[in-house]
């Protein structure tokens, strides 16, 4: 928009063709079930390209896409990769076409999309899936910013049943995390350490934001 009189030039995406291997649906941290394109790897403007987010029911349909198919793929603003069309002409006979699961993969309980929404939904807030996303979330630095609490540890924490919701990670000590695999002495206490340095220093608008609530991000946090 300014300068006005000047004109920004960008060249077209790189575009390749693959096949699309199958469709995966994963769970995000608030239930939205968004379903992954799996592709035979394809190099794309110097990156190797093998998944790519479909976003939703209704795009998959739009686009008529089929486990088999040929696809063409782009990296859209050279970054991101996605799905532009299918070549038809390349469709395997025995494609067909793809049926949207309706309930959650990661639990087992039915979806629900709202009047007015594209996104189905899992519902059940004792969702593994869900669960592991929001703590990983309340960690990260969009969240209260715990250093040196990863994915990987928030994974080893549910897995082993020492945290079922984020307040449970601040009750943790040292002796309940040094059973945990390639957790020393110096790790358990550092790890202590981050998580009552986070209970000091995050703000009342962190904690808030951190707790993921659906259409809550920082700026209502504030409010």
């Amino acid at each position: 928009r300014a300068p006005r009189f000047a004109v920004a030039l960008k060249f077209p995406a790189h575009e390749a063709e693959t096949v699309l291997s199958r469709i995966e649906v994963q769970v995000g941290r608030t239930g939205v079930l968004t379903p992954v394109a799996i592709l035979e790897p394809v190099s794309l403007a110097g990156v190797t390209v093998s998944r790519a987010t479909l976003h939703n029911e209704d795009e998959i349909k739009a686009k008529d896409l089929r486990p088999g198919d040929t696809v063409v793929v782009r990296r859209a603003g050279d970054v991101i990769p996605e799905v532009v069309r299918v070549v038809e002409d390349k469709r395997p006979a025995e494609a067909e076409p793809y049926d949207f699961p309706h309930v959650c993969p990661s639990c087992g309980s039915d979806a629900v999309r709202g009047e007015g929404e594209a996104a189905w939904r899992c519902v059940n807030l004792a969702c593994p899936a869900m669960l592991r996303r929001g703590i990983s979330y309340f960690v990260s630095k969009s969240g209260l910013d715990i250093e040196g609490l990863g994915a990987k540890w928030v994974a080893a924490l549910i897995d082993k049943g020492m945290v079922k919701s984020p307040a449970d990670l601040f009750d943790l000590t040292e002796a309940d995390l040094l059973p945990l695999e390639r957790m020393a002495e110096k790790s358990a206490a550092n790890f202590v350490a981050a998580v009552a340095a986070a209970k000091q220093s995050a703000s009342l608008v962190k904690l808030i934001a951190a707790l993921g609530i659906r259409q809550v991000g920082t700026r209502t946090a504030r409010t």
